[in-house]
């Protein structure tokens, strides 16, 4: 599985209709933050597997992608949200390790089921 570069016009079909869970981590190429945490994110979608697919949102892409990361909450970088059917389930915002994000996304995506 790939990672997919989500833009705001992609969000109704790739997250709210999605039947898989969707783990989505709003990013920024500015963020010293981001750039630490990017090799993590790079691997995830090997280590989710069919479980969960992987979008990222480049809030600083276009004024849209800015409106829809404030919309669903963001106020900072990375965030990490897990979407059930278009429905949060929870986020994960700041650096952390990759242990403690599969192991809170693993959490969260049992609220899927």
């Amino acid at each position: 599985m790939s990672i997919l570069d989500l833009r705001y016009a992609d969000w109704d079909r790739e997250v709210d209709s999605s039947n898989t869970p969707v783990v989505v981590e709003f990013w920024h190429q500015s963020c010293p933050l981001c750039k630490k945490i990017e090799s993590t994110v790079m691997g995830l979608p090997t280590k989710l597997g069919e479980r969960a697919k992987l979008v990222r949102l480049n809030v600083m892409d276009s004024r849209e992608n800015r409106r829809l990361a404030i919309d669903k909450g963001v106020v900072g970088t990375p965030t990490f949200k897990v979407y059930c059917r278009g429905v949060e389930v929870g986020e994960i915002v700041g650096l952390e390790t990759t242990e403690n994000l599969m192991g809170t996304i693993e959490n969260l995506l049992k609220n899927c089921s």
